[in-house]
């Protein structure tokens, strides 16, 4: 029985341990690796596409044993020719047994609205281990990189509460170096504040939160996620000095992954599983996402707020997550111009 798998021995599961797959852009090419035991006669199986068009396969090494009845392995190469969907397998073995690999090809495109999308640059790359960190992802696995509850991250992290540290170092893997901040009162986003009485206390200057978001903005499009703080649940034991600390209880710290042409917009990644969901509204067509993804989230300027008095806030309110009524996310912090 015949499995395609990364060259380190990873399997390519998008949801728990089934659904095999991988999606490549058009035009890149992925090497990956046949792993499984030889016949009889001590030969391994040929890799077969159940259909022509969308891939082409490459075979690039011989299989490593000639012995029957052995472990063999052999790379080869997957690339992505056209639109559409192809599944591989060893020809000839029981199909009650196999395990094949369904291979996705297309146009990796951005996520709706987004001038700039950089888990979909991601996505146009030919490093299979990123593309399937990313598919774990888009496809809510509980043990993608950005889960903090995830035994991997708690372990790393020595914590549960560890958003920003996991958000910064997964980002750091998957995308590139994940731009940061202080999170204290030099990175603030709002105007100085004494007491914190309910959300409508804290205000922000238009002028502040222009610059802010062109900020990000600018970050984003030369390739740099950007890491913000935010708050869910805004109190006066998050102040210091003025201003809310995104670490302290009832702040959380997103990633911010994607923009909008007018930097009023911004896709983000949410490391709180179910905290923020938002379907995934880009990659590959012949990909099936889920209607909801449990770690993306979207900033949007909400004018109601700057009409009442609050000023330009950024924030998610459409989110039927954990995130929700009266506990939306807005954002306080984060790198100034």
């Amino acid at each position: 029985m015949s499995q395609f798998q990364l060259r380190d021995g990873t399997r390519l599961w998008a949801e728990q341990y089934d659904n095999e797959k991988i999606a490549i852009h058009l035009g890149q090419e992925i090497v990956l690796e046949q792993w499984g035991p030889t016949d009889v006669d001590g030969k391994t199986a040929d890799i077969q596409l159940d259909k022509q068009g969308a891939v082409e396969v490459r075979v690039i090494d011989q299989p490593s044993s000639n012995k029957p009845f052995t472990i063999s392995k052999r790379r080869f190469a997957l690339k992505a020719v056209g639109e559409g969907a192809a599944t591989i397998s060893g020809k000839g073995e029981d199909k009650a047994i196999s395990s094949p690999l369904k291979v996705l090809a297309g146009e990796f495109k951005y996520h709706k609205g987004m001038a700039k999308d950089l888990l979909a640059d991601v996505g146009r790359g030919s490093d299979p281990s990123l593309l399937y960190q990313l598919q774990r992802l888009l496809h809510s696995n509980t043990n993608n990189l950005f889960n903090q509850l995830n035994d991997a991250n708690v372990a790393k992290m020595q914590s549960s509460l560890a958003c920003g540290r996991v958000a910064k170092a997964s980002g750091d893997f998957l995308i590139g170096k994940v731009i940061s901040h202080s999170f204290e009162k030099d990175s603030s986003y709002h105007k100085p504040i004494r007491k914190v009485t309910s959300r409508d206390d804290v205000e922000y200057d238009p002028d502040v939160m222009f610059k802010a978001r062109q900020a990000i903005a600018k970050h984003v499009k030369s390739g740099h996620p950007v890491m913000v703080g935010c708050a869910m649940d805004p109190n006066t034991a998050m102040l210091s000095a003025g201003h809310l600390q995104a670490t302290r209880m009832g702040g959380h710290t997103v990633l911010i992954v994607g923009c909008n042409d007018t930097a009023t917009e911004f896709l983000y990644v949410d490391p709180y599983p179910g905290g923020s969901t938002l379907k995934y509204q880009g990659g590959v067509a012949a990909d099936s996402y889920p209607p909801k993804c449990f770690f993306l989230g979207l900033f949007k300027v909400d004018s109601w707020e700057d009409l009442v008095g609050r000023g330009p806030v950024l924030s998610y309110k459409n989110n039927d997550g954990e995130w929700s009524g009266f506990r939306y996310l807005e954002v306080i912090s984060g790198p100034k111009l």
